[in-house]
This record gives structure tokens, sequence and C-alpha cells, in this order.
């Protein structure tokens, strides 16, 4: 007669192999997250809802960038006023940038020139960390900020 212990060992010892077989791939590490990003400390001061806005963080050549978004409301000779959108597309917060003759800027998510804005265009701009300045396209130099209330009225 069989031992019917043999058999029990024999399933108790081919139960993990089944539950292996059975486990969820392995998942790549998360990306990095705006909560990653070291912010220049006179930005976050000037801006402190700044990572509320931040959409997402993207890497280039081995440096963090916050994505952010806005829409334009004001275009003038030198500068782009954007109404900056938190995650949720709710305007938190106005920023103005010094914006070069022919330069480019990210609108609509495709790169166009900066002559070409208009309002309620949607923009996509970016932060370097630890870097007070905004990027219109992420290989682009940050552009200088400026004070709304510095700017010239149109």
């Amino acid at each position: 007669m069989k031992n019917p212990n043999v058999a029990l060992i024999a399933a108790c010892l081919l139960l993990p192999a089944t539950v292996m077989a059975d486990a969820p791939p392995m998942v790549p590490a998360a990306h990095e997250t705006c909560a990653d990003i070291k912010w220049n400390p006179v930005f976050l001061t000037r801006y402190p809802k700044a990572p509320a806005a931040c959409r997402s963080v993207e890497t280039q050549d081995g440096v963090k960038y916050a994505k952010f978004m806005g829409k334009v409301a004001k275009v003038g000779p030198t500068f782009v006023e954007v109404a900056v959108s938190d995650v949720a597309d709710y305007p938190i917060s106005t920023i103005a940038f010094e914006i070069g003759v022919g330069g480019r800027i990210t609108v609509n998510d495709k790169v166009e020139k900066v002559s070409e804005l208009k309002m309620d265009d949607r923009l996509t701009f970016w932060v370097r960390e630890g870097e007070f300045g905004i990027s219109p396209t992420i290989a682009d130099k940050p552009m200088r900020i400026v004070k709304p209330e510095a700017m010239p009225s149109n």
C-alpha cells in the first residue's frame, strides 16, 4: 500500500513552484517625482505654490527638470505672462518671463516661435532643478523671470 504521507509531502513541495509561476512580473522603480526636486530657495520663496503646479519631472543629461503648464495671459514685446495651473488645471499663480526675439517656446505640446504666441495658448515650460529661471523647451537655457508689476503695460 502506498504511503499517503508521500503524496502530501510531494504536494507541499510543488506548491511553492505553482505560487512562483503566478507571481506578478517585476515592475521598474518609480520615476522621479516633483517631491524629488530640490527647488531653488529664492524660487520657492517667491513661488511657494510651485510644487503644487509641478506636473512631472523629466531628466535630460542627468539634470532634473520640473514640468509646468499654463495659459498665456498677456504678451508684451519683451515678456510673456502666464497663468500657471496646478495639476487639476486650476490657475494658482501668474508668472512672467523675458522672451528673446526669434525665441522658441512649447505651445500646445509643439515647439513654436515666440512671435506666434497669442492669448490662451497652453504653454509647457520647465524649471531646472536648483535654478531660478524658466526654460521654454527642455533643451533651452533658462530665461529670466520678471515681476508682473514691473512689466510695461500695453
